[in-house]
This record gives C-alpha cells, sequence and structure tokens, in this order.
C-alpha cells in the first residue's frame, strides 16, 4: 500500500494531462480543416456547362481520395490518442514531449495527403504518406508506453486495453509497411491496402476479446 501511496504522491506532483489533450484537440481539428485545402474549386470557361464542371471535378478524384482516406484516418488517430489519455493521471515533461512528437505526425499529414492526391501514381509520394502514417502509430504506442514507465496511468489502467492497443498499432505498422512495399510495384493496389485500417480497430478487439475468453475458459477448466 505504500508504494500505490508513493506512487500517487509523484503523480499529484506533475501537472493535470487535462492543458495537454486540450492543446492536442485543437491541433488536431486545425489538421482535420487543413486537409481539405486540397480540394480546389474548379475554373470553367463555360460557367453554364454542367459536363464542363463534372469533368474538372472528376479530375480531381484523386484529391478528393486523398481527402477522405486522410479524414478518416486523422479521426482514428485521435480516438487512439484519447484512450491512451483517458488512462492518464498526470504528466511530466517526458510525456509532453512524446505528445508533440505524435502532433508533429498529425500536422504534416495535410502535406503528405496532398502529395499523395497530387501524385498518386508516383510511389514515392505513397511512401512518404505511408510513413507519416507508420510515425504517428509508433507515436501513439510511444506515449501508452512512456505513461505506464513512468507510473503516470491510473492505478485501475485497463489491461485487455493495453493489448488491444498494441495489436491495433502492430496491425497498422503491418499495413503501412505492406503498402510502402506495394506502392513500388503497383500505386493502385497499395492505396487499396489502406481499406485495412477501416477494418484494424474491429478485428483487433475481436482478437484480444477471443484471447481472453480462451483464457478464462483454460483457468476455469477442471484440474487447474
Amino acid at each position: 500500500m505504500a508504494v500505490n501511496l508513493q506512487s500517487a504522491g509523484r503523480r499529484d506532483d506533475k501537472p493535470s494531462a487535462a492543458r495537454m489533450l486540450t492543446l492536442s484537440d485543437n491541433v488536431v481539428a486545425v489538421a482535420m480543416t487543413l486537409l481539405v485545402l486540397q480540394l480546389r474549386v474548379p475554373l470553367l470557361s463555360h460557367p453554364d456547362s454542367p459536363s464542363q464542371l463534372a469533368a474538372r471535378l472528376g479530375g480531381q478524384s484523386g484529391e478528393l481520395v486523398s481527402y477522405l482516406v486522410s479524414f478518416y484516418v486523422i479521426g482514428q488517430f485521435w480516438l487512439a490518442h484519447h484512450r491512451v489519455f483517458s488512462q492518464v493521471a498526470a504528466h511530466g515533461e517526458g510525456l509532453a514531449w512524446w505528445n508533440f512528437a505524435f502532433l508533429l505526425t498529425i500536422t504534416v499529414m495535410p502535406f503528405s495527403a496532398s502529395l499523395i492526391g497530387e501524385y498518386g501514381s508516383n510511389p514515392l509520394a505513397v511512401d512518404i504518406f505511408a510513413l507519416n502514417l507508420m510515425l504517428a502509430t509508433l507515436a501513439t504506442q510511444a506515449l501508452r508506453v512512456f505513461g505506464h514507465r513512468r507510473d503516470l496511468l491510473v492505478e485501475a489502467s485497463d489491461m485487455r486495453a493495453a493489448q488491444a492497443a498494441r495489436a491495433r498499432a502492430a496491425t497498422m505498422v503491418a499495413i503501412v509497411a505492406l503498402s510502402a512495399g506495394l506502392a513500388w510495384w503497383n500505386t493502385t493496389a497499395a492505396k487499396y491496402c489502406w481499406l485495412l485500417i477501416a477494418i484494424m480497430p474491429w478485428a483487433a478487439n475481436r482478437w484480444v476479446a477471443r484471447t481472453h475468453r480462451g483464457t478464462a475458459a483454460a483457468a476455469g477448466a477442471p484440474g487447474r
């Protein structure tokens, strides 16, 4: 019990994580807003021509897909970030700097998204966006690991949630690594890999739930 009191005392000496979370929310909101700047209103030689407008909008299909994918991805990272901070009782400068690293990866995403919107058939552009996703994933996981090692998490942190977070991070890294390699063979196939990001949280949660059910069943089996 004395150890827990000492841990609580160390956390009480550190400032609240509320300000860092507020800053992060604002930065993420700005980054999501900046994504739309890659979508431009087309210039028409015949302003009353529906066919010309449709053709010009169709010419921006790459930018539109890039916007939708990036918006969804940033939303996923925002949810992951909030899952981490829901378990953070306090923060020190170390956690703040890891959080700044996470925000760096988010603020650069409008740029990397614009690259694949403008140069979607260029494998290097696809790899830059994939690297952006990988770094954001690693920074998010680093926040959780740092908080755990420095005793900044609440005492009753959910181990099942931590396992799900590790599973999501590992799956995300595998997806973006696969897309980065595929980009040099077929950029379209590489970008289709990112559709797996949509089912990744569900798959990770299902895997963790099944693992826990198996462990519980084994523990309750006769003779154990």
